[in-house]
């Protein structure tokens, strides 16, 4: 696919997508017997990543990232990558918008809207995104809670309103008390809110179907045997 394919907004966005290291990132996720967790961590990234890109076009993307393959893949997308600051989450987000912001002025393009993007949501599509801006228009600063209600998927902040990430256990209850929840505003997407951190949620999303970078990669796990291949116990 080439070019993009949400609507024009009168707001120009940015994507922020922050990715940890994959040698390191999603240590709290078992993947499937025979997936290597650091190709799946990687997955998930791209697929977000690509689902952002679609959406925009890859110049309107920054992934912020020290993960060497994960840069490559981006740049090939024509996507811009920054180096993480390695000082945490809300640090990537904070340089990653000041950097989609030092960009459009030395393009001298106005000062664009930012929506930091976790990069762990591989059932995102392009028109989900689409969506969830066109919520964010109308506020200051908005944001997306995970399924859970309790976490954090997409935080969003209109040109010259400081994004003011606050990431981490329980950052919806953050975010709530100075944005927006853009749930409460129109239909979110359900695949926009499930991000992956465990083997249950990864279950969750894989059902409701994935992009193809981590559907190429579960399909290195072996699959659980069926019930006709159970092996039957003495009667």
């Amino acid at each position: 696919m080439s070019g993009h394919v949400c609507p024009a907004h009168p707001v120009s966005w940015r994507f922020v997508i922050p990715v940890k290291d994959t040698r390191r990132g999603k240590s709290r996720l078992q993947p499937p017997d025979g997936v290597p967790r650091n190709l799946l961590a990687m997955s998930l990234a791209l697929d977000t990543i690509n689902a952002a890109r679609h959406c925009l076009g890859g110049p309107a993307v920054v992934v912020v990232t020290s993960d060497d393959a994960v840069a490559s893949h981006a740049r090939s997308w024509q996507v811009p990558v920054l180096a993480d600051p390695g000082a945490g989450l809300d640090a990537a987000l904070r340089a990653g918008a000041s950097y989609a912001e030092e960009r459009a002025a030395a393009s001298g393009l106005p000062a664009p809207a930012v929506a930091a993007l976790l990069g762990d949501l591989p059932g995102l599509h392009p028109d989900d995104l689409a969506a969830v801006l066109r919520l964010a228009e109308g506020v200051e600063r908005g944001y997306v809670p995970d399924h859970e209600g309790t976490g954090t998927v997409l935080l969003t902040a209109r040109p010259g309103v400081a994004l003011d990430p606050a990431f981490g256990a329980g950052s919806a209850g953050r975010h709530g008390a100075g944005a927006v929840d853009l749930t409460t505003l129109g239909p979110v997407p359900d695949r926009l809110r499930l991000d992956v951190d465990d083997r249950a949620s990864l279950a969750r999303v894989a059902a409701m179907g994935v992009g193809r970078h981590t559907a190429m990669v579960l399909s290195l796990g072996t699959p659980a045997p069926s019930a006709a291949e159970q092996p039957q116990g003495h009667r």
